[in-house]
C-alpha cells in the first residue's frame, strides 16, 4: 500500500508539472502577432511620399525636352522659308516673283504668303525660346536668375510678336531700324544665354554644349544668311536638355 500511494503521488506530480508547460508556448505565439501587424502598418507610410515626389518631378521636367527640340526646329524652318522668300529678288522671271513680299493684309492675301509664314515661324520660335528660358530658370538652385531672365525673355517674345503684327497690318514698314525689328529676338536670346551660363556654372550643363550654343548664336547673328545652319548647331547644343531632370540630378 505504501508503494501504490507513492506511485499515485508521483503520477500526480508528473501530470501537474507537464500541463503548465503548454502555457509559455501559447504566450510565445501571441507575442509574435503584434510584431507582424507593426510591420504591415508601416509600409504604406514610406512608399506613398516617394512615389508622389517622383511623379511630380517627371511632370515638371516634361516641357524642357520638348521645348529644347521644338524651338530650334521652328527657327530652322523660319530660316528656310525666309531664304526661299528672298529668291524672288534674285530672279523674278523664274516663277518665284509672286511668292514673297511684305505689304500688309493685301500682300498676305496676294503675294506675301511666304513672308507671313516666315513671320509666324519667327514669332513661334522666339516664344518657344522664351518658354524654354523660363523652364530652365526653375532648375537653377544657387543663382537667382529665374525671375529676371523670365521677364526679359517674355518681353522679347512680346516685342517680336508686336513688330510682326505691325508689319502685317501696315502700321510698320521696312524702314524701321533693325534694332527694333530684331531687338525682341535678341533680348530673348540674351536671357536664354544667361540661363545656360548659369546652368553650366552649377554643373548642370556641359561646357562643350555651352560653347556650341555660342557658335550657333554667332552664326545666327552674322549677315550671311546662315540662319538655318546656326539653328541646327543650336539644336545640337541643346541636346543635353532633352534628357529628363530626374536623370541629371538625384
Amino acid at each position: 500500500m505504501g508503494t501504490t500511494a507513492a506511485d499515485g503521488h508521483a503520477g500526480r506530480m508528473t501530470t501537474s508539472t507537464l500541463a503548465p508547460a503548454r502555457v509559455p508556448m501559447q504566450t510565445a505565439t501571441v507575442t509574435t502577432r503584434p510584431a507582424n501587424t507593426h510591420t504591415t502598418t508601416s509600409r504604406p507610410t514610406t512608399s506613398h511620399p516617394s512615389a508622389t515626389a517622383a511623379t511630380a518631378g517627371q511632370v515638371s521636367s516634361d516641357r524642357v525636352p520638348l521645348l529644347a527640340l521644338l524651338a530650334p526646329l521652328l527657327l530652322f524652318a523660319h530660316g528656310i522659308v525666309e531664304w526661299v522668300d528672298g529668291l524672288d529678288t534674285l530672279d523674278d522671271a523664274g516663277g518665284l516673283g509672286n511668292l514673297g513680299g511684305l505689304g500688309g493684309l493685301a500682300a498676305a492675301h496676294a503675294d506675301g504668303a511666304l513672308s507671313v509664314a516666315a513671320g509666324v515661324l519667327l514669332v513661334l520660335s522666339v516664344a518657344g525660346f522664351a518658354w524654354l528660358t523660363t523652364s530652365l530658370g526653375v532648375r537653377l538652385r544657387h543663382l537667382p536668375l529665374a525671375v529676371p531672365t523670365a521677364l526679359l525673355a517674355a518681353f522679347g517674345a512680346g516685342a517680336t510678336g508686336a513688330v510682326w503684327l505691325g508689319r502685317l497690318t501696315g502700321l510698320l514698314d521696312d524702314t524701321i531700324p533693325s534694332v527694333l525689328a530684331s531687338g525682341g529676338a535678341v533680348l530673348t536670346g540674351l536671357a536664354l544665354a544667361a540661363v545656360l551660363v548659369a546652368l553650366a556654372l552649377e554643373g548642370r550643363m556641359p561646357v562643350g554644349a555651352l560653347a556650341l550654343a555660342a557658335i550657333g548664336a554667332l552664326l545666327l547673328v552674322l549677315p550671311w544668311g546662315l540662319g538655318p545652319l546656326g539653328s541646327l548647331v543650336l539644336l545640337i547644343a541643346l541636346a543635353p536638355l532633352t534628357r529628363p531632370e530626374s536623370a541629371e540630378t538625384v
